[in-house]
């Protein structure tokens, strides 16, 4: 990831509201908000799964997913290249098929917009999106080859193992993930941080939307030994952290999980 006299890495996490009252608002306070953060000096940004549209199962996200993913992949592009930064979210999203998609979204500083899929959905999510062939998206960034898996999907560890081993180095993980489960959110930034020695970067929503439901916050940043570098609580907000560059290869020599793995393997096949 560069040479050790290299910057730091500057990661944040955006922490939004379950349930805002406009879209548009929504997208304008995410702009605002990486435009801030980015001035600070961040390289990658991630925001949580469904922050423009809010998360709630009694929407039509078809139709906001029609008049809302072209809208929101455009600003975020603008973004990226205006201030030379790396977003990660989740979106609604229809395919080339029409089937709606939970999908992952990096946008990078070169113009790059990449999607994704969520793969592993969750309770009724079931209803109302298609499940993508895979899971994980893997991007090359300015600052490394960066992995996202969508909320639910960082609870199975072979999913940010599987980017891990084809050489990711920072995971981002967009996520509307429930309070009821706040101590699994807790653990799993940093449990797939450690197993992988990746800087995990955890962006959720936070707040209740109109249908009850309350959502964990708690957006949290983990470095590649698996330490918790920054946590927000259950409001809205924002964290930034700076992280040496050779962070990742360190951490992987200190505790070598993906090298000892290979190498078992290569002696298994013999």
């Amino acid at each position: 990831m560069g040479a050790a006299v290299s910057a730091p890495i500057g990661v944040a996490v955006l922490q939004t509201a379950a349930q805002p009252h406009d879209w548009r608002e929504a997208l304008a306070a995410v702009e605002a908000e990486v435009a801030m953060l980015a001035a600070l000096g961040a390289d990658l940004v991630v925001i949580p799964e469904f922050a423009i549209t809010g998360y709630n199962l009694d929407f039509d996200y078809v139709a906001l997913a029609g008049h809302t993913a072209e809208p929101t992949i455009d600003a975020l592009r603008r973004l990226a290249r205006k201030h030379t930064v790396t977003l990660a979210t989740a979106i609604p999203h229809l395919d080339a098929n029409g089937d709606l998609r939970d999908a992952s979204l990096v946008t990078t500083p070169d113009g790059g917009i990449h999607l994704g899929g969520k793969r592993y959905l969750w309770g009724d999510e079931h209803d109302r999106f298609e499940p993508a062939a895979r899971s994980g998206l893997l991007v090359p960034t300015p600052v490394g080859l960066l992995g996202v898996v969508v909320c639910y999907e960082a609870g199975f560890p072979e999913t940010v193992r599987e980017l891990a081993r084809a050489g990711a180095e920072l995971i981002a993980v967009p996520a509307a993930f429930g309070h009821a489960r706040l101590h699994i959110w807790r653990l799993l930034a940093r449990a797939r941080a450690v197993e992988n020695g990746c800087i995990v970067a955890a962006a959720g929503l936070c707040g209740e939307n109109a249908a009850g439901v309350r959502f964990a916050g708690h957006s949290t940043i983990a470095d590649p030994t698996g330490r918790r570098l920054a946590e927000l609580d259950e409001l809205p907000g924002r964290a930034l952290v700076r992280i040496e560059r050779d962070a990742v290869a360190r951490a992987r020599l200190e505790v070598p999980y993906l090298a000892d793995l290979e190498r078992l393997e290569r002696v298994t096949s013999l």
